[in-house]
Parts: C-alpha cells; structure tokens; sequence
C-alpha cells in the first residue's frame, strides 16, 4: 500500500504530506484546488513523462516521494531483487521509497530506495503496484498483455498454471539444447571443407612431440662432423691409444698397489677405486670408438632434416602454434570431423523427445484454454452486474478468447485443424477484454472506450468482479464520478467501499454519497500566501468529514439538515 506521498514545489502545490491508510481514501475540493495534481504528481514517480513547466521557479526542485509497504507481492518482490533495488530496511519493514526529482532546466533524477534508477525501471515497477484511472495512466486492464493474466488469476487454480509453466520451461530447455545442436552441426558443416584442409595439412607433415628437438640435435651433430671428429681422436689418444696412456698408467698403478696391499688393508679402499676407475674408462673408450665410427658427414641428410625443419616451422607460424599445440589441433580437428556423424543420431533423438513434450504440453494448455472459455463466460455475467451497479446499465463486457495462430511452422507451434497454433508460456490463447457502452453498437477494445468516466467505472467493475485477485495493490480512480448522481453515485460508493477491503482505493470525487464511504479523507482547498495562490492540504477528522459533505451536499451554506444527511449517509457504510 502507499503509505506517503511527500510532493514539493509542484504547481500551486509547496509542500504537502499525504499519509494514506489502507481501504478507502477519498480526495474531495473545490475545483481547480489542486486535488488532479496530487493524480499527477503521483504519476510522475510512476514514470509518467514530465512536463517542466510545472516547476515555477528556476530555483526549485520538485520533489516528490512516495513510500510504499509490501507485506506478500510476489512480483514487486521479484522486480526489487531483480534489479538490486534491495536495501536493509526493506527486509525489517518491507518498505519502499520512490522519488523524483525535477529542475526547470530539464534535469531529472529517479530513485528507488535511494538507488538511482531509469526512468523505464521506474514505469515498470509502478506497472506492477498502481493503477491509475485517470486520463488513461497506468491502467493495466489497457493493455491487452495483461488480460490473460488477470483471467487465470480469475480462475484461480494456480497448481494448473505452476505445472503448466514448469512443463514449458523443460520444453524450452529441450528445443534450446536441440537448437543449439543444429547450430554447431551447421557450423561444423559450413567449416567442413576448412577443418579438412587444415587437419589434411597438418597430418601431411605429421609432427610429432619432441621431433623438432631431436632434429636440431642431429643437424648440429652433423654440420660439426669435423671438430667432432677431432675432439674424438684426440681424447682416445689421450686415454688408450698414446705410449703413455691414461688407462696404461692406470693398470701399471694397480699392479704397483697389488704389491703392498698386504701390508696394508687400508690400501684396498684405494685399489678399488684404481680399478673401478680402470673399468670405467674402459668403457668409456669402448663408447667413444663406437661414437667416432658413427660420426659421418652426410650432406645428403643435412638436406633431409633442413627441409623437414622447415615444414615444422612453416606450420608453427601460419597456425601461431607450439609443436605440441599442432598436434593436440589436428586431435581436435579430427574429432570435430568425427562428431559430425553423431550429431544426426543426437539430433534425431532430440527430436522425438521434442515431439513427444509438444504433444503432452498442447494437450495441457487445450485443457486450460477450455477452462479460461468457461471462467471467461462467468467473468462476463460478474462484470455484466457490476456494471448496471455503477451506472452502465446498457454496457456489456465480453471476454474474447482465440487461438494464438501463426503464419509459419516451428518448434513453438502445432498444427491443428489445419491451423498453426502457437504454444507460449501463457498456452494457446489469445484474450483480450471487449465492451460496448450501448446495446446495438459493437464491442470494442477497453483501450477504445469513450470517456474517462465511463473507462473507469468500467474499470471499477472489473477489479470487483475479480474480488482481489488481480496482483496490483494500489488503484486510483480520478474521475469515478463523471457524469453520475444520486442513487447511482451511491452504488458506486458501495462498489468502491467492497473493493476496498482487498485493495487501498485513493479516490478523487465531488459526490457525498461516495466521500461519506471514506476510510480516511482528505481535503484540498486554495489558500492566498505572499501573493501566491497555495494548494492545502488537510486530513479531515470525524467532525471535519460531515461538514465536508454537508457542503458537497447543499454548496458552502451548511444546515442541520445536510449535516444530519451527511451522518446519514456516513452511517450507511
């Protein structure tokens, strides 16, 4: 509900606080006092579009600020999370604030929760707590989109809607995935020829890991046969091939040594090592002659690993890739190859399971379409009586449901009757609220209804009807009135006043008989302030509230007799 409305520097209006309470809240004055700005200046934190020339003083801020409490709105609760538009204390009072802030100079500022918002963000979020019947603002049963909703919650059973939506959701899951199949198949097949030519290439050369290494190694070797050679030929000489070798010297050392051992075990230690070291060096010549033999010059082969190291490194730069990366590409390209005769087998399964949750998913919203014909027609006949109690006697409401047809098959339709019906989150249906204020003529749209008296009893009509299920909170009606009087005006109040009890009403009116069903009630009324005309605002007490429709009842000259009317008719409620 809202449960303040702060507005500064709008128009005739300098400062004024609202606070509204919950049922029936009726704005009553004298005309031109300031009661439609209150409408507007509402609007406005709503996200209407501003107009600022009503911003008087190029000095001046207009602020207005309305505050709002949400015990259990699902979708307002939803839209804050949503858009991060929760604060602290909304959790310890469920409150929240919405502010707009204008300058002369065409500057101006949106808040929710003190958290600056788009003008957009602040529509929506009005779309979801007010309607504003006045002008045709924030009406939500104006636009068709919303027609659908308010029938099923009409109707409702929301166990069949809950599992209708979770039975679509895992439709779309499964057409999303199949999708998303068919796109990567499609793009694997329009790459086809590439990923061929690329993997064609790559295996032609055929690197594999640590060859690169190696043939360096081997080209190195081979363009220094030469140095190689020599070093060769120079170390065996030194170790066995000399006079006076190393591997001679040694074996003499050992003999010298085997001579004295037995005079001395510690000199066996130092045998040991001579002759593992002999044994050794041994081997090592054994090792360097057979490496020497090995040792070729060999041009031919110099070419070979020349032209096979340029085939590597012309595949590294074209592809930007390491040797290993080559290879773990063409593994990919050839498994990319590979997947392309498995997607039709996936595809195909996809498939069936598509047609088979389409099948189950139509038959289920063919069952809730049949259910919304027959709440439509009970919608009718409720609407049709509220109607005649508020002055349209002539009127007729029809609920006018169809099938959501569409001109081309996909995976969101079916063929039925040689029709192709669309399959949505909300069913099949396509609904939309129809009226005809005089009986011969044709029903049209509510959006194309005549005035704004009759658009919103009509209004008024269908939020009884609904008895409270419609999800916004908050309704305003300004010209409720229009063109009504008397026993008609009276019904009206009756009407506003069972509303009430499921819904906060903020209502601007000029009739007694619906000011006397107010739960709280405000006056507006001018007043002359440094030679500025001022709108004030006032909270009327019990006693301020009959002398208030006294005078609605007899003009500004009240009597005992319209001040006993007055409690009458306030008695009445």
């Amino acid at each position: 509900m809202l449960e303040r409305l702060f507005i500064k520097n709008y128009l005739i209006i300098k400062e004024a606080e609202l606070k509204f309470t919950k049922g029936l809240n009726i704005l009553t004055g004298e005309t031109g006092a300031g009661k439609t700005i209150i409408i507007d200046a509402l609007s406005l934190i709503l996200g209407e579009r501003a107009d600022y020339s009503i911003v008087k003083d190029n000095n001046d801020k207009l602020v207005i600020e309305g505050q709002f409490e949400f015990n259990d709105n699902e979708k307002a609760n939803d839209f804050l999370k949503y858009n991060n538009l929760i604060t602290d204390d909304f959790y310890s009072s469920n409150t929240v604030v919405l502010r707009r802030e204008l300058l002369k100079k065409g500057m101006s500022r949106s808040f929710i929760n003190d958290i600056p918002v788009s003008i957009s963000q602040l529509k929506k979020f009005g779309d979801i707590i007010i309607d504003i019947h006045s002008q045709n603002e924030h009406q939500s049963l104006l636009k068709k989109e919303s027609h659908i909703e308010l029938l099923d919650n009409f109707i409702s059973d929301e166990e069949l809607f809950i599992k209708y939506k979770n039975d679509f959701s895992e439709y779309q899951k499964l057409v999303n995935k199949y999708e998303d199949l068919v796109k990567r198949k499609n793009d694997i097949f329009e790459r086809k020829n590439f990923i061929e030519f690329q993997l064609k290439e790559i295996n032609n050369v055929n690197p594999q890991e640590g060859e690169e290494q190696q043939l360096e190694n081997e080209l190195n070797k081979i363009e220094n046969t030469e140095d190689i050679s020599l070093s060769l030929s120079n170390s065996l000489s030194y170790l066995y091939e000399n006079e006076n070798n190393v591997i001679a010297n040694l074996s003499s050392v050992s003999k010298e040594l085997k001579k004295v051992v037995k005079y001395d075990s510690e000199l066996n230690k130092v045998l040991d090592d001579i002759e593992s070291s002999y044994i050794s060096l041994k081997e090592a010549v054994d090792t360097l002659n057979s490496y020497r033999n090995s040792v070729n010059f060999d041009p031919a082969r110099i070419e070979q690993i020349r032209n096979r190291l340029g085939s590597l490194n012309f595949l590294k730069k074209k592809y930007n890739l390491s040797e290993s990366e080559l290879i773990n590409k063409a593994n990919k390209l050839s498994e990319e190859l590979d997947s392309i005769e498995n997607f039709d087998f996936e595809i195909e399964q996809l498939q069936n399971q598509i047609n088979e949750k389409k099948e189950k998913l139509f038959n289920s919203a063919c069952k809730i379409s049949s259910i919304r014909k027959n709440f439509g027609k009970k919608l009718e006949k409720n609407v049709d009586l509220y109607l005649r109690e508020v002055g349209l006697a002539s009127a007729e409401f029809k609920v006018y449901s169809s099938l959501n047809e569409s001109e081309k098959k996909e995976l969101y339709t079916v063929i039925k009757d040689n029709k192709t019906i669309s399959i949505s989150e909300k069913g099949i249906d396509d609904v939309e609220f129809m009226v005809k204020i005089n009986k011969g003529s044709e029903y049209s749209p509510l959006r194309k209804t005549a005035s704004g008296g009759e658009v919103s009893r009509i209004m008024l009509a269908i939020k009884a009807s609904l008895s409270g299920r419609d999800k916004i909170p908050v309704l305003v009606f300004d010209e409720i009135d229009a063109g009504i009087s008397g026993r008609i005006a009276d019904k009206v109040g009756k009407v506003l006043k069972q509303l009430s009890k499921s819904h906060q009403i903020i209502s601007i009116t000029h009739l007694p008989q619906i000011a006397a069903m107010s739960d709280v009630h405000f006056q507006v009324s001018k007043i002359e302030e440094d030679k500025k005309t001022i709108a004030l605002i006032t909270t009327l007490s019990e006693k301020e509230k009959i002398e208030e429709i006294a005078k609605l009842l007899s003009g500004e000259k009240v009597t005992e007799v319209t001040t006993q009317s007055a409690k009458e008719l306030i008695g009445k409620k």
